[in-house]
């Protein structure tokens, strides 16, 4: 809900700091695209690990482990990029919402391997 010109102050300090790591950022003309897009993805990722750690043990079966959270996911993100919409200098992407649910489902999918693992190991 952060104004543009915020928004990307905030990515900019993120891009200097990434750029001591990776400095091919500070020289691409994309450096701040790819910047924005991870912190989507990784927002989402983080979100979607919370999600499958919570609906795991209430929801029965491997499809609907993984779906209830990639789909709790993908609505939040629905419901982020409406709101930019509304926020001065801001706007809702479609390709952002891919991004979020990509990074949401990838979470999931490593969260439920995990903890599969983990049962499967104590069976034996």
């Amino acid at each position: 809900m952060q104004p543009a010109v915020v928004s990307e102050s905030e990515s900019g300090s993120i891009l200097q700091l990434l750029g001591k790591i990776f400095p091919f950022l500070l020289t691409s003309d994309n450096g701040m695209f790819i910047i924005r897009k991870l912190a989507h993805f990784t927002e989402y990722f983080i979100l979607g690990i919370l999600i499958t750690l919570q609906t795991n043990m209430e929801v029965r079966g491997a499809l609907k482990r993984f779906l209830s959270p990639a789909l709790l996911g993908l609505f939040a993100a629905f419901i982020d990029e409406t709101i930019q919409m509304f926020v001065p200098g801001r706007s809702g992407e479609v390709r952002d919402m891919w991004i979020d649910f990509a990074g949401g489902a990838l979470a999931a999918l490593i969260v439920l391997a995990i903890v599969n693992n983990k049962r499967s190991k104590r069976n034996y």
